[in-house]
């Protein structure tokens, strides 16, 4: 159940109040009780303070003047000696009281102006503070917490609140970091998502950290934060760079046309002699059972290699979220190179494989990888061309360094420009007559996105290379998967 907040209550007590002791002037005036007539003024004056602006206390403050003066002449004024010291002494203390109330003012309204930007830059940045108690239910946040949370502003927040406006999913999450404070640890930082009632998803990023220690307790300080926005932009920028990625590519399959139709070309080559061959052992007088049954595993064998070659293809067209598991770079590096084989035999580059990064298990997405090595051999055979078929070398190796597995594709091409090299891997950047420049930018983003790196360099003799790292990847004995 929401509580309800009691502001307007409040606001109703506090005139209700004012009319009383306004009329308690007016009656004391007229009836000389022993009640002073200063001291009415006083009240009067102190609550305007919480309700009026500093012009409307000052007008307070000279209509308690004014009463105190009408009172004192309408009862005799300068007759006797005790009322006339009782009138300065009344208005002494009533132009005491109005100067240091005015001086309170004036510091209220400072404090209240602060607050009113202190709460305006919460909501313009989306973020609300919160300060609460190691091991307590109760808890306190500013408006704009209230407003991320959606419950209505001025009530009593607790940690029963939170947890109900909190994903179920990450429930568990939200309690660790309250036992956290319970246990009186230092920095408490929680991500987590809000199940809104009408069922929408809000994502809140919470950081806790304690201030002083009261009664055997720790206060704690937080900062909520609601990233639901940035959260959306980012899902948003993954779902146009995978696209983005599925473009290039399909652009790449399109490239590599000719190669896959030799790569498939070959096993239903291979199953149509096989195929004549075990027809011929077949019709003779006396079929050989034994060629025959060769044959036909050799028909199977081209078979699935050229449904091998197909799912290769299939998988690199597919459009679909990325899913990153351990592979072995080695293993991508082999398969994407069948792929390409063709096309380095068009280009009459005799390629010079090195894969010794054994071992170097990573933690990626198969498909997106290929796309990288891909992307990058094409580049490498196409900078060659202008190089005499002699002396074109295309080099492909990995390695193991620093917990990283290594790829290099060096080429022995006419290198890259220096003033070249920086930009390499920006969008649009292109130095192709008919390149759209966002190939390598895709590259780095793919790699990025593994939690790598990926760069150029000019080799020292002739030629150019791209290397990219990915962090190596351990099983432990839990069966789950960490980077070195």
């Amino acid at each position: 159940m929401i509580p309800i907040s009691l502001k307007p209550f409040e606001n109703i007590l506090v005139w209700l109040m004012g009319l009383i002791v306004v009329c308690g002037i007016i009656i004391n005036t007229e009836t000389r009780t022993d009640l002073p007539t200063a001291a009415l003024c006083i009240a009067v004056l102190l609550m305007a303070i919480n309700l009026f602006s500093i012009s409307a206390v000052i007008v307070v403050a000279l209509f308690g003047m004014l009463v105190l003066t009408t009172a004192f002449l309408y009862h005799g004024g300068f007759d006797r000696w005790e009322s006339t010291a009782d009138f300065y002494r009344d208005l002494t203390a009533l132009a005491a009281v109005t100067l240091l109330a005015l001086r309170c003012k004036k510091m209220c309204d400072g404090l209240n102006h602060k607050v009113v930007y202190f709460s305006g830059s919460q909501q313009l940045s989306q973020t609300g503070c919160l300060g609460f108690r190691s091991g307590r239910e109760q808890l306190s946040w500013s408006d704009q917490s209230a407003r991320i949370y959606e419950y209505p502003v001025g009530v009593m927040p607790t940690v029963s609140m939170i947890l109900a406006r909190t994903h179920p999913a990450d429930v568990n999450l939200v309690q660790a970091g309250f036992e956290k404070a319970a246990r009186r640890e230092g920095l408490i930082e929680i991500k987590h998502r809000l199940l809104m009632p009408d069922g929408r998803i809000k994502h809140v990023h919470m950081t806790a950290t304690p201030l002083h220690t009261r009664l055997g307790y720790i206060d704690y300080l937080g900062a909520l934060r609601d990233v639901t926005a940035s959260k959306q932009a980012e899902q948003a920028l993954c779902r146009a760079q995978t696209q983005l990625a599925h473009v290039s590519r399909v652009t790449s399959l399109g490239e590599l046309a000719a190669s896959i139709a030799h790569e498939v070309n070959q096993p239903l080559a291979a199953i149509t002699s096989s195929g004549e061959a075990c027809r011929n052992w077949l019709s003779r007088p006396e079929p050989d059972l034994v060629e025959a049954r060769q044959s036909l595993d050799r028909i199977i064998a081209s078979s699935n290699r050229a449904s091998e070659i197909t799912r290769r293809v299939r998988a690199l067209s597919r459009k679909c979220d990325p899913l990153r598991q351990n592979e072995s770079l080695n293993d991508i590096v082999g398969e994407t190179l069948s792929l390409v084989r063709h096309e380095l035999a068009h280009h009459k580059i005799n390629p010079i494989i090195e894969l010794t990064a054994f071992g170097g298990q990573v933690n990626a997405d198969r498909v997106q990888l290929q796309q990288v090595i891909i992307n990058l051999i094409i580049n490498a055979c196409q900078a060659m061309d202008a190089v005499d078929p002699g002396e074109r070398s295309l080099s492909v190796r990995t390695w193991v360094k620093d917990n990283e597995a290594v790829l290099e594709v060096a080429d022995h091409g006419p290198g890259i420009p220096p003033d070249v090299l920086p930009q390499l891997f920006m969008p649009f950047f292109t130095t192709k007559e008919n390149g759209l420049g966002m190939g390598l930018s895709i590259c780095r983003s793919i790699i990025e996105f593994h939690e790598g790196r990926i760069w150029a360099t000019n080799a020292n003799g002739q030629g150019s290379a791209f290397l990219f790292a990915l962090p190596i990847r351990v099983v432990n004995d839990s069966g789950y998967a960490a980077a070195l």
